[in-house]
């Protein structure tokens, strides 16, 4: 998961206000052991040892554990902030570098939009550790909201899943597909939902236990199929689901589309644009 929060340390943007989402019962033991794992002040572990290109100075380290860690880093050159997220040696890692740089080109035709966090660089150093920058977006993530009780309303619900579709719906074009739509990589930036962590779909990049794994994990992806577009649209209505209060003004229309995305049939499920062109109707 990529904590993004304010590169200063002063925590999140303020999250949105209101009292229409209170906590599901069944939901409780979810948010106090999130709480429990992630709670405010906690020090994360040092960041696995990784060489940065001259123009990438880390500034601090924002999550670790699992097989992957997550830093902070300055970009000199654009005088801006990114993550890094640090994956350690993998078995087959000139593989996944290679494939982490196509995808980086890929992304690159989808150009600037506004939902999808770019890839900014990544690499190998001397010691064949690999790492990959991606755009760093301040807010909090669906992870941050259900934590802190504030569930998703219809509303809300269905604005976040048309914005993720409709980045998934750009990305999906450009041949890419994420790999790993979950509730941590969803985050409810300035300007609206952005879907982060591009290009390490189906590589082992866990920075620690979820609880909401096996929810958004599409069933095929269980039976050792490689991730595709239909798993996308899955992850994100499932994802979407996870975080949203059920009984705060969810439309039928809303419950249709998100039933459509998690038939089990990956074929019969709509693509990312259809998902987003029902929910702007």
């Amino acid at each position: 998961m990529l904590p993004h929060e304010d590169p200063s340390g002063e925590g999140h943007l303020a999250r949105p206000s209101g009292s229409g989402c209170g906590r599901r019962p069944r939901y409780v033991s979810i948010v106090a052991e999130l709480r429990r794992a992630t709670a405010p002040g906690s020090p994360h572990p040092a960041a696995p040892p990784v060489e940065l290109p001259a123009h990438l100075r880390s500034v601090r380290s924002l999550a670790s554990g699992g097989s992957a860690s997550v830093l902070l880093a300055r970009d000199r050159r654009r005088g801006d902030h990114v993550a890094v997220k640090v994956l350690g040696v993998p078995a087959d890692a000139g593989a996944v570098l290679r494939r982490i740089e196509r995808e980086a080109r890929a992304l690159a035709r989808v150009g600037e939009h506004p939902g999808v966090a770019s890839i900014r660089g990544c690499g190998a150093d001397r010691f064949g550790t690999l790492w990959i920058a991606t755009s760093f977006v301040v807010g909090p993530t669906l992870v941050d909201r259900v934590r802190a009780g504030e569930l998703l309303d219809g509303s809300e619900a269905a604005d976040v899943l048309g914005s993720v579709a409709d980045a998934l719906a750009a990305v999906h074009g450009a041949g890419v597909v994420h790999g790993d739509v979950s509730p941590a990589n969803v985050v409810l930036g300035r300007l609206g939902p952005v879907l982060v962590d591009f290009g390490i779909g189906g590589v082992d990049t866990d920075v620690g236990d979820h609880a909401w794994t096996p929810v958004v994990v599409p069933p095929e992806r269980l039976r050792g199929v490689r991730p595709r577009a239909s798993g996308d649209v899955w992850s994100a209505a499932a994802t979407v689901q996870w975080a949203t209060h059920p009984e705060t003004g969810v439309s039928e229309q809303f419950r249709r589309i998100v039933e459509r995305c998690l038939t089990v049939r990956p074929a019969e499920r709509p693509d990312a644009r259809a998902v987003a062109t029902m929910l702007r109707r």
